[in-house]
């Protein structure tokens, strides 16, 4: 686990997808440590990176372009960028923004998996 004072980010593995699970702030001091998070979770899998951001209460430009410049990165090896479970605050920034152009919005990391598996959502998803 790596730890900023207002950040934290750990890495796992659930069935072959990455996850990245955040909680805190992401802003100009703490974007870093996501980013780097975010690219070794790509270089990780050939599946998918499924970010929990159930935890972050706050994202600034700093945190949505490390989410833009991961899609990219893993849109050049046909990998998958899953935001899950955005707090209200969040989830506005991230569709007034447009960045749900790239990233896909899941309600939750089990929807993220269920959608990734079958294509299905259920009652739960907020896929923009």
């Amino acid at each position: 686990m790596s730890a900023d004072s207002a950040l934290t980010v750990e890495m796992s593995d659930l069935d072959g997808y990455a996850v990245v699970a955040a909680a805190g702030s992401v802003d100009t001091l703490t974007h870093p440590v996501l980013a780097e998070h975010l690219g070794r979770a790509i270089e990780a899998t050939r599946l998918a990176v499924i970010v929990d951001m159930s935890g972050v209460h706050f994202c600034d430009s700093s945190g949505l372009n490390a989410f833009a410049r991961a899609d990219m990165r893993a849109g050049s090896r046909g990998i998958s960028l899953i935001a899950a479970g955005l707090q209200d605050r969040v989830h506005r920034v991230f569709t007034t923004t447009g960045i749900v152009h790239g990233v896909y919005l899941m309600s939750d990391v089990h929807s993220a998996v269920r959608w990734l598996e079958t294509g299905t959502n259920g009652p739960a998803l907020y896929l923009t």
